[in-house]
């Protein structure tokens, strides 16, 4: 169950993040990024089963302990490692949840679908109300 998740928020960063981790007015040397994001990894598995629900992972274990983690799903944003740790994305957002796979017309895309969430003005938590595969139309 946990490995489905986890691919979705791996996914969910590749397309949300990128700008803004670009943007980043404190980038970081790559190589000292990578010893902290192995350091955090270390330091969770040697908290397996004290301060920790076991996961191993720091990510789960910072907002996934949390029995109501569904409804404060944003907190996962101040969980992040690595260089898209200060990419705040759809933090502050609304929920929206991708229903629909389609992407019948890119130019007017309509509600409930992935590519109307990410032409919105403001920002957005998304999320996906099931596994899905969105086949992009074009530009």
């Amino acid at each position: 169950m946990a490995f489905p998740s986890i691919l979705c928020l791996i996914l969910l960063f590749c397309l949300l993040f990128p700008s803004l981790i670009a943007s980043s007015p404190t980038l970081q040397d790559p190589e000292l990024l990578v010893q902290q994001v192995h350091r955090k990894l270390n330091d969770s598995k040697r908290k397996l089963g004290f301060l920790s629900c076991n996961t191993g992972n720091p990510i789960d274990d910072c907002w996934r302990c949390d029995p109501n983690w569904e409804e404060k799903r944003q907190k996962l944003a101040d969980c992040a490692i690595g260089f898209g740790k200060n990419a705040i994305g759809g933090k502050d957002g609304e929920i929206y949840m991708v229903m629909d796979s389609g992407d019948d017309d890119p130019v007017n895309p309509k509600p409930g679908t992935l590519r109307y969430a990410v032409i919105q003005d403001e920002p957005l938590w998304i999320i996906f109300a099931r596994d899905m595969v969105i086949q992009l139309k074009g530009s």
